[in-house]
């Protein structure tokens, strides 16, 4: 019984990794996501789609879980190291620039669907709390200049994460190499005392 019981969680397990990569593609096809669509697309009935997810918000929660796990775990890690702040915070860039391409327009989708406090609330969570850590504790060992340590993580995010979001509607091709140490050099001198 535990072998029928061991291939069912297998099966199951790769159902919802087929159901992330479907609704993944779908969104970078620009393809409205529906609980008919998406089962077609995975080749299974809507019947059982329906018995892994109540409907397509809890669906979408369960792809925005699968997005989000390997990214807080690459973050935890690199928060959590026992480098010195500015390291963390230099590796930390180099991973948001090393992922952008791959999850952005997926982030996109997500910003669409969810209310402006919703976002704020999962930034703040899952970037701003670790990076202001970061950030006192630069500041307590004197590494980084003495501010409010929520500033210097709002002017980190937004020199990263945000420089990264006008790639869209940029006219010119950039060269994304030099715009990674240009961030980099940039918070260097910011928020390193002198």
């Amino acid at each position: 019984m535990s072998g029928i019981r061991k291939k069912k969680e297998l099966l199951d397990q790769l159902l919802r990794k087929e159901i992330v990569q479907v609704i993944l593609a779908m969104i970078h096809a620009d393809t409205p996501i529906t609980m008919d669509e998406v089962a077609r697309q995975c080749g299974v009935s809507k019947g059982t789609l329906y018995n892994y997810f109540q409907n397509k918000d809890e669906l979408l929660d369960h792809v925005h879980q699968a997005i989000l796990d390997p990214l807080l775990e690459s973050h935890r890690q690199i928060f959590e190291s026992p480098e010195g702040p500015l390291t963390r915070l230099l590796n930390f860039i180099d991973s948001v620039f090393a992922t952008h391409e791959s999850i952005s327009i997926y982030f996109q989708f997500v910003w669409q669907n969810k209310t402006a406090e919703k976002v704020y609330r999962e930034r703040v969570e899952l970037l701003m709390h670790p990076l202001a850590k970061v950030c006192q504790e630069g500041i307590d060992t004197g590494e980084f200049i003495n501010v409010d340590p929520y500033i210097l993580a709002e002017m980190i995010y937004g020199t990263a994460i945000g420089t990264l979001t006008t790639l869209n509607y940029r006219d010119v091709v950039v060269d994304r190499e030099k715009m990674l140490q240009d961030v980099k050099n940039l918070i260097n001198k910011i928020v390193c005392k002198v």
